[in-house]
């Protein structure tokens, strides 16, 4: 689903607050119940720039991704669509979770189809903090950009508790964050926007 753009893309600078790459993809989209949601995935080049931004791409893969999808417009086309379908369906099923119901048969699919075409492709390589990983950098240019991320969602969905997965109530954000807090109390995305705004709201409406 393509939001109505309010403002120019900012994928490539946007707040990583989501604690995982998974939910940091999510928010490429915001305040998604408004009147003027937020788009920031409008072309192809804009998944490369979050991939780069976010660290799930690395400078040779993004020069190759962006020469890829810069001579092959059907590509460009493929990606960009793919792309949106695998983060509305990471959005969806954590909105979702988040409000204590269980994700969506059609996300969670969405989500299979896009790893097991994406792991097809992967090397799995040692890390350097210990065992082994995915390496998506030599996979053909859509499993190199989503790769990491529908690996990233497979992994959230199945070694976290899910009362960690929490959705910032402001109106106009939405946005999908894991909140790694020692009692588990976080509630804004960001203390310091959201939750400050919120706050001065409050303070208004009550002078």
């Amino acid at each position: 689903m393509f939001l109505e753009v309010s403002m120019e893309s900012r994928a490539g600078s946007l707040s990583l607050r989501g604690g995982v790459l998974a939910l940091d993809f999510a928010n490429t989209a915001g305040a998604r119940d408004t009147t003027a949601p937020i788009e920031h995935l409008l072309a192809a080049t804009d998944v490369v720039a979050w991939g780069t931004h976010a660290g799930s791409l690395d400078t040779e893969g993004a020069k190759r991704a962006s020469a890829a999808i810069g001579t092959d417009r059907e590509a460009a086309r493929r990606v960009l669509r793919h792309a949106v379908q695998l983060r509305d369906a990471i959005y969806a099923a954590g909105a979702a979770i988040a409000h204590g119901n269980p994700p969506p048969a059609v996300d969670l699919k969405t989500l299979k189809d896009v790893a097991q075409r994406a792991m097809g492709t992967a090397e799995l390589v040692p890390r350097a903090a210990g065992g082994y990983g995915l390496d998506f950098s030599q996979a053909p240019i859509e499993a190199a950009l989503l790769g990491p991320i529908a690996w990233s969602a497979i992994e959230l969905l199945a070694t976290t508790p899910f009362e960690r997965i929490k959705q910032c109530p402001a109106h106009d954000c939405g946005w999908l964050f894991l909140d790694t807090s020692k009692n588990n109390t976080r509630r804004w995305c960001d203390m310091a926007t959201c939750g400050n705004r919120s706050k001065a709201t409050r303070f208004r409406d009550r002078h």
